[in-house]
């Protein structure tokens, strides 16, 4: 009988058939061609025809597909309405307000997936572990489309609204939340189901077209997302956007022998990486083509690097992608007048020879691969640089690998696996090119090539079993939601899990039903470096049916020797060596390196210390020795700020999974960086922009009272802090008496007590009414935690919620302890690296700044205090004059020194539009003047809460202004505070962004100086005693002009018990200007409605709410850019 399994990709649909467990048949057709309207059934009648076999013969058809995510791509999807909960229109297109560029200049946010919305009036709220219905489900309006995507808030607890509405749009395709991912997040959960009733039609009509053309074959199923077979009719939008690399990941399992496999797969604009050990690893959300899912599907990771992607180099380092040439024109050599790119680095070193690759490049798609062009296309740089072109060539292969470890890191260390103890599993038509390279980065000494490495999605789907993921919240009996969730699932293995998670915080682990809290505390150690001390609590349960199916037998190959069938020349590390070629596997036989490996779709390279054996199944094993790798300055530059920056993330990584406050934990209000031993930024990750200038003004404050090997903690102003919520750790490594480098994590504390909850009250005059003021000394030493001493000073000043303040700086410590433990391997490359980028960056500012004409600009607050600017060169240095501006506030609007240095770096690289890295190169050949005593560098005991959350955003508005590069953005943070005797809240809400001369300002989004998330509606109300009534676009209220302003939002916020309340907000007197004939954004608005009746309540107001009463914020929209003429 015959077993079938295709993949269909967006370029060529792979088959791989197995006969009666003895023979496999392969084949590689067009996606699309003249010749057939479906690939699929074309490829079943191609190997029918060859066996004289009938649809009879045939036991199974399985496939694999790109369909859904080439939809979602390219937005061929059907016109959809999204009916949501009165208030939330616009819940999508705000989303978590966050952008996903924090230096982007113009800020670009992804369409709507619908083209109309319904608010429906419906809503209900949690009242302890149940629901209270506040306004049953009313009228709901007929859409306009046939297809529906539902999500009313809280419908993961209570459905009743959902469900009827499907009875009321009977006629309608209705897609309900409830239904597709019943878990709590509303942001998450319409995300989904959107995506989900946008994809399914088309998906469906793909599969039924596979139907009709093989109408008398049952047997047929598709492989979903998570890896696992589905009937076709189960086939839908949401379970099919990885069907395609599913079964890269399933395919693991053929030649799973007990030691942990990494999936290696790297294509032509990107590398897949997975990790299989025993069982195919998930994940429950990611981002595709731009849209958000919240779905089961296999854990890949995907890094912008392939055989397409395009070589630069920058201010003297050698930089690969993210951007690609495609496959048409392609990399230089295909001969079409492409760009230079991986392949055109991997061809003229000699690791692609173009007599064992097909004849299909050039004009007329007949041609060889043109070497001599990539040559060609190499000299410019080789000239610049003064070195040979296969000595550059090395270095971006060199660079590509490392982008390729990195991906492989973040499946791997990330998670708690050392990558040394897994075997490299290598498929893809460019990844036997850069396997040996990319395990030796990670100190993986063995590599395995799959015989049919070309088509090992197809193979896996061969592979894979019936199986469906059951997913619903926990509630107090875990054994009835279990036995919901099993309901009709008789015929399958069943495998309970639970999502698990430290009580109060967002990060939950998936760990197996029995012995739950044994596994919960295992893996949490394993992942994070240490177990907090508190509560665990279960957020959801999962139910894991399969059905196993019968496994095709792997054919064995004939043994044998293998000779070379011509020599080729090969540049490495050590220069050009002549390499034997190979064409034949047979089992039995060895390679060893130097020497090329020529597979049926791609080349597989050997260097001197590696060597190649040939398995009974034809796989490739290959066993990679540790060399030292030898790379050109500029190569070197790149690997090293690649790793810093991943270091540095991994740092806020750990610290954001394992902090506790919902700031840091859903917000992300919080930063780490790399520091040199004078205490200058070196690399950070991008977090958020006000913390990460200032930072190094911490350190540089540590290092001047003097310091030991110790963990350091501050929160003063004065040493470099930017407003007592935000507290700093920072870490030195000393070694032999001299200090190599500094770590640090700041994070915003929500309450760190002082005169109202949250720690901001909008009419402070001096510091001490801000909080507690943390000023430098060793929070660990000798591994001693001083938490007694932590208290007392929290307890001082009247903290309300120490617990959370104290596990969040030791997740701030942990943070740092990974950061130095990872960075003590790249201790003997410190020195020269800090030097070197640090002028990677000041050498882009000169080169900006060259031709500076003076520029000025001043803006005002609302209080009428002025900050005003003038640039000009001075002493061979630009200066960033503020002298002009108000004098120091007897208010909390004044800027420490470390906030205007932070505003002026950022600003900085933002204007630059360049990718470098953000360090204190840049400010290298700066002069920052503020004079003492002034707005922006306030005397010490002066408050300063307000000068980092609204008057950095207007530090960084004048700067734009003065560079004429936008208009004005909403100016503002939006402080949102309140809170009682039992907790604190501290949120920060998005506005409108300043239009620029070539784009409109993006809606809804944080601009400048922050970049936090706001905390999902359904998240806040089941934690704190609040009801979101409102949170949607304030429609016109950016600037008119030839590029519009962004719009600002409007948030209603309903009391459910008594609170205090404090406003820090910003433009509600002076509106955000337009430039150009651009007209000014909408003012803020901010008002109390108490007993029917509303008040005006300012931009700065404290109060105290009573039950019932609501707050409406309303924030700027942007300024217009140019007239409308």
């Amino acid at each position: 009988m015959l077993k079938i399994a295709i993949d269909r990709g967006g370029t060529f649909t792979d088959i791989y058939a197995v006969i009666d467990d003895k023979q496999v048949i392969t084949k590689k057709i067009l996606s699309e061609s003249p010749l057939y309207e479906d690939p699929n059934s074309y490829g079943v009648q191609l190997i029918l025809d060859e066996m004289g076999a009938t649809l009879d013969d045939i036991e199974w058809i399985r496939f694999g597909t790109t369909v859904a995510t080439n939809a979602l791509l390219e937005r061929k999807g059907v016109d959809l309405t999204f009916v949501v909960t009165k208030g939330f229109r616009d819940i999508l297109e705000i989303r978590y307000q966050n952008r996903a560029d924090l230096f982007a200049l113009d800020i670009k946010k992804p369409q709507p997936l619908y083209k109309e919305v319904i608010e429906v009036d419906e809503r209900v709220i949690p009242k302890g572990s149940d629901f209270e219905v506040l306004q049953p489900l009313q009228e709901v309006p007929k859409p306009k489309h046939k297809h529906v995507a539902v999500m009313f808030l809280h419908s993961y607890g209570f459905d009743e609204h959902e469900k009827r509405i499907k009875e009321i749009l009977r006629e309608f395709d209705v897609t309900v939340s409830s239904e597709v991912i019943p878990l709590q997040k509303a942001i998450d959960r319409a995300d989904t189901t959107v995506v989900d009733a946008y994809l399914t039609p088309v998906v469906q009509e793909y599969v039924q077209k596979i139907l009709k053309n093989l109408d008398k074959q049952k047997n047929i199923y598709f492989i979903k997302s998570d890896g696992g077979l589905c009937k076709p009719e189960e086939f839908r939008g949401i379970n099919a956007l990885l069907s395609g690399p599913a079964g890269g990941v399933v395919a693991l399992s053929s030649i799973y022998d007990g030691v942990p496999l990494i999936g290696f797969d790297m294509g032509g604009t990107s590398t897949d990486v997975s990790r299989y050990d025993g069982k195919v690893e998930l994940k429950m959300s990611d981002e595709v083509a731009g849209c958000y899912i919240h779905y089961p599907m296999v854990d890949i990771h995907t890094v912008a690097a392939g055989g397409g992607s395009r070589l630069f180099e920058k201010e003297g380092m050698l930089v690969v992608g993210p951007e690609s040439s495609g496959s048409d024109p392609g990399p230089v050599c295909y001969g079409r007048g492409g760009e230079l790119s991986i392949s055109d680095a991997n061809a003229v070193t000699g690791r692609l020879e173009p007599d064992f690759l097909p004849k299909v490049f050039g004009k007329s798609g007949k041609e060889p691969l043109d070497i001599a062009a990539a040559c060609s296309a190499f000299m410019p740089l080789a000239k610049k640089l003064g070195k040979a072109i296969e000595e550059i060539a090395l270095g971006f292969i060199d660079v590509a690998n490392e982008h390729m470890a990195n991906a492989i890191k973040e499946i791997t260390i990330k998670k708690g696996y050392d990558p040394k103890e897994h075997t490299l599993c290598v498929f893809g038509g460019a990844g036997g090119q850069h396997a040996v390279g990319v395990a030796r980065k990670l100190g993986i000494k063995k590599i395995l090539i799959h015989r049919h490495s070309g088509i090992l999605s197809a193979v896996g789907i061969a592979y894979a079993d019936i199986k469906t993921e059951r997913i619903a919240m926990a509630s107090g009996n875990l054994e009835e939601d279990f036995a919901k969730l099993e309901a009709g699932s008789e015929r399958y293995q069943k495998y309970r899990s639970l999502f698990v998670r430290f009580k109060g915080t967002n990060t939950s682990l998936e760990v197996p039903y029995e012995n739950y809290k044994e596994h919960f505390l295992k893996r949490y150690k394993q992942v994070f470096g240490f177990v907090p001390v508190g509560e665990i609590e279960i957020e959801s349960i999962k139910v894991t049916l399969i059905k196993p199916t019968a496994k095709p037998k792997r054919p064995k190959i004939a043994a044998g020797t293998v000779e070379p069938v011509k020599m080729g020349r090969v540049y490495f590390d050590e220069g050009w060596q002549e390499v034997p070629i190979f064409n034949e596997l047979k089992a039995g036989a060895t390679i060893q390196g130097p020497a090329l490996i020529a597979l049926e779709h791609s080349m597989v390279v050997l260097d001197q210390k590696s060597r190649a054996s040939i398995n009974e199944y034809g796989d490739i094993l290959i066993e990679v020795e540790h060399a030292e790798q030898r790379v050109i300055q500029e190569a070197k530059l790149s690997l090293l700020a690649n790793r810093f920056e991943f270091i540095a993330k991994k740092m806020g990584d750990i610290l954001q999974k394992s902090a506790k406050s919902v700031n840091i934990k859903e917000r992300a209000d919080f930063s780490c960086a790399i520091f040199d031993p004078d205490g200058n930024l070196i690399v950070n990750a991008p977090h958020i922009p006000v913390h990460l200038g200032s930072m190094s003004s911490v350190v540089k404050a540590i290092i001047a009272k003097g310091y030991k090997n110790a963990t350091y903690i501050t929160n003063a102003p004065y040493e470099g802090g930017s407003h007592l919520p935000d507290i700093t750790v920072a870490t030195p490594y000393i070694e032999d008496g001299k200090t190599l480098l500094w770590v640090a994590s700041r994070g915003h504390h929500a309450d760190i007590g002082g005169s109202v909850p949250g720690s901001m009250p909008p009419f402070s005059k001096f510091l001490h009414e801000e909080g507690t003021i943390i000023e430098s000394f060793a929070v660990v030493e000798e591994g001693v935690f001083a938490e007694e001493i932590l208290r007392s000073i929290f307890e001082s000043a009247g903290a309300r919620n120490i617990e959370d303040n104290i596990s969040d700086i030791k997740a701030q410590i942990a943070a740092n302890m990974e950061g130095i433990r990872s960075l003590l391997p790249l201790k003997e490359e410190l020195s020269w690296f800090f030097r070197a980028i640090k002028e990677v960056s000041a050498r882009s500012v000169r080169s900006f700044f060259a031709s500076l004409q003076a520029a000025s600009a001043e803006d005002y607050l609302d209080n009428g205090a002025k900050v005003a600017l003038q640039v000009y060169k001075k002493n061979g240095k630009v200066v960033f004059d503020f002298s002009n501006s108000s004098p120091q506030l007897l208010s909390n609007q004044n800027a420490p020194f470390a906030v205007l240095r932070s505003a002026v770096l950022y600003a900085l690289r933002v204007i630059l539009q360049r990718d470098i890295p953000l360090n204190d190169g840049i400010l290298q050949d700066i002069e920052i003047i503020a004079p003492k005593g002034t707005l922006l560098n306030p005397d010490k005991e002066l408050a300063v809460v307000g000068g980092n959350v609204t008057t950095s955003q207007r530090i960084v508005d004048v700067i734009f202004k003065a560079f004429k590069v936008a208009a004005a953005s909403q100016g503002c943070m939006n402080n949102v505070i309140f809170g009682n005797e039992r907790f604190g809240y501290y949120e920060t809400i998005a506005g409108g962004a300043g239009a620029t001369p070539q784009a409109h300002g993006a809606s809804g989004v944080h601009t400048h100086m922050t970049n936090t998330k706001i905390t999902d509606v359904e998240v806040m109300e089941s934690r704190f005693p609040v009801m979101i009534e409102k949170f949607a676009l304030r429609n016109g209220s950016g600037g008119e002009g030839k590029y519009r302003g962004g719009d600002g939002v409007e948030r209603i916020y309903r009391f459910l018990e008594p609170v205090e309340v404090s406003l820090l907000t910003e433009r509600r007197s002076f509106a955000p200007y337009g430039l150009y004939g651009g007209k000014e954004g909408k003012r803020g608005e901010n008002y109390l409605v108490r007993d029917g009746k509303t008040y005006n309540l300012g931009g700065k107001v404290h109060f105290f709410a009573k039950e019932g009463d609501k707050l409406i914020v309303k924030t700027p929209g942007g300024g217009g850019w140019g007239t409308t003429q």
